[in-house]
């Protein structure tokens, strides 16, 4: 009897080693709607991370951020740490980062990736902080900018 509660107590055991696994990193991610980028021009991905109204204490936030094509493919990516109150920016020149000639055009997006605060048993994931964004079209010769984007959507 005592080595069936022994093979009982190891089997339960292995069991429970396995259920443990690491639940899996959820990131929430929202992207900007397709911009176009001509010869001459740079887009900027900015990111603002508002902080917290005092006496509250801001959090550090740390997204990644990305520029995509029309095949959602990664063109350009960066991580950023944005403390609060500060802002970040992120560039792809038209000719250094897409090797557009002159009379070419290419059609981009923005997304930017926070990672998530775990779920818990009374509380669903939740991103690990706030970062505003927007996105802008510019002359890089002039510094004139052509068009802001600050609605994004969230994505899968």
């Amino acid at each position: 009897m005592k080595i069936v509660r022994f093979l009982y107590l190891l089997l339960l055991g292995a069991a429970s080693c396995f259920a443990q696994s690491k639940a899996p990193v959820i990131n929430f991610a929202e992207t900007t709607g397709m911009v176009g980028i001509a010869d001459g021009e740079t887009a900027r991905f900015n990111v603002m991370n508002p902080g917290a109204v005092a006496p509250a204490v801001g959090v550090v936030c740390t997204a990644a951020l990305a520029f995509v094509n029309t095949d959602g493919v990664t063109v350009k990516l960066l991580t950023v740490t944005v403390p609060p109150g500060r802002s970040a920016s992120f560039d792809l020149t038209s000719d250094t980062d897409l090797g557009l000639a002159a009379g070419d055009r290419a059609e981009v997006r923005a997304v930017i990736t926070v990672p998530a605060i775990p779920a818990t048993a009374t509380s669903p994931a939740a991103p690990s902080c706030s970062l505003i964004p927007t996105l802008e079209v510019f002359d890089t010769l002039t510094g004139r900018t052509q068009v802001v984007v600050s609605q994004v959507q969230a994505v899968p």
